[in-house]
């Protein structure tokens, strides 16, 4: 007969998300102090009070972690991308995109973080090439959804859609760098703004 302490106790379901971003809190803490350079997998550890085994189980080098907190910032403009289905609402989708992006930056020391993190990017082939295949994803479907309003003549029909999408990506992220640099505006002003090139480049010409 099974007694209370005989009983298999089963594993937490929620333990791996807890801790993984348990680590990733420790890695935004050491970064924010010590720069990713300077910051070592054993300090990452320290913070989050965790062995390097049990850090391995989640993340397989410090480039992955670093670039798990790029995408975890990008989360909202991603959800954001989801929603960029219907030709009739592209340039209000593209809006909500650069206003969750923006507010990424606003989170507390996040906008120099993720400049650094952009930074780091370019010495760094492991998380250049982690960065890349989400910025693949986002250039692919903004491309998908301006070829859906071209096909609706709701945007320019002769605008290649991926040369449209890498051109409005690249505004979008000048415009973060901007805000993390010299506090360029707020959220809702940068969304503005962004919304207004983005109308300029893909509506149907007269």
């Amino acid at each position: 007969m099974l007694t209370v302490d005989s009983m298999p106790r089963h594993a937490d379901p929620a333990l791996p998300e807890r801790r993984r971003g348990q680590i990733l809190e420790a890695a935004r803490a050491c970064f924010r102090e010590r720069g990713f350079r300077q910051t070592t997998i054993e300090e990452i550890c320290a913070e989050a009070r965790i062995s390097p085994g049990a850090l391995y189980r989640y993340f397989g080098s410090k480039a992955d972690i670093v670039a798990a907190i790029a995408i975890e910032a990008r989360a909202d403009a991603e959800a954001a991308l989801e929603r960029l289905g219907g030709a009739e609402g592209l340039i209000e989708g593209l809006a909500a995109l650069a206003h969750a992006f923006f507010e990424a930056f606003d989170r507390e020391a996040d906008g120099a973080l993720l400049s650094d993190i952009w930074a780091e990017a370019a010495r760094d082939p492991l998380l250049a090439a982690a960065l890349q295949a989400r910025d693949r994803v986002a250039v692919g479907r903004i491309a998908a959804a301006i070829e859906r309003a071209q096909a609706a003549g709701a945007a320019y029909p002769a605008l290649p859609p991926e040369d449209a999408a890498q051109a409005l990506m690249a505004a979008l992220e000048g415009f973060a760098l901007r805000r993390a640099l010299w506090g360029d505006g707020g959220s809702g002003e940068g969304a503005r703004r962004f919304r207004a090139l983005a109308l300029q480049i893909l509506k149907p010409k007269r």
